[in-house]
């Protein structure tokens, strides 16, 4: 099985849990820690994520995965909250995060002169595919979604 297709096969398996506990699956990423294969799943709500829920979920994805044995070998699973400088991934993002800083990497200028690093004040998402961002002197530009290679709310010091 290719590796994407594990991960959407995870994915399938892992939100059905998230969601019954009450929370938004936000991402969930292969990797490394402490020199072993690691599991991040990232969970939200706007209440906030508790580190109870963090550790009931996590026994219960392990203990399905392991009855499904989608997961060979030994590997940490880690469940935990996007914090402070949360990544945006979907399109409602842009919308339930209205007003607050963020960072926007393009894949290219939105306009000349312009880096491919905009910070900003998210104003919402027009037509479901452009984001609105509040830039200096209260300048809105549209950025694409297509255009957007990652976002992630920042914090403004």
């Amino acid at each position: 099985m290719k590796r994407t297709q594990s991960l959407e096969e995870l994915i399938r398996v892992i939100e059905p849990l998230v969601e019954a506990s009450g929370y938004s699956l936000i991402d969930v990423v292969w990797g490394s820690a402490y020199g072993r294969r690691a599991l991040s799943v990232t969970i939200y709500k706007p209440e906030g994520v508790l580190i109870s829920d963090c550790q009931s979920l996590s026994r219960a994805i392990g203990k399905k995965l392991d009855e499904l044995d989608l997961v060979k070998g030994s590997y940490v699973l880690e469940v935990s909250s996007p914090g402070a400088e949360r990544p945006l991934k979907q399109a409602l993002d842009y919308e339930r995060f209205v007003g607050r800083y963020a960072l926007i990497h393009t894949r290219e200028p939105i306009a000349a002169g312009q880096t491919t690093e905009l910070y900003g004040y998210l104003r919402g998402l027009e037509d479901n595919t452009d984001v609105l961002l509040e830039v200096a002197d209260r300048e809105t530009i549209k950025i694409p979604l297509s255009q957007i290679a990652k976002a992630r709310l920042a914090i403004k010091f």
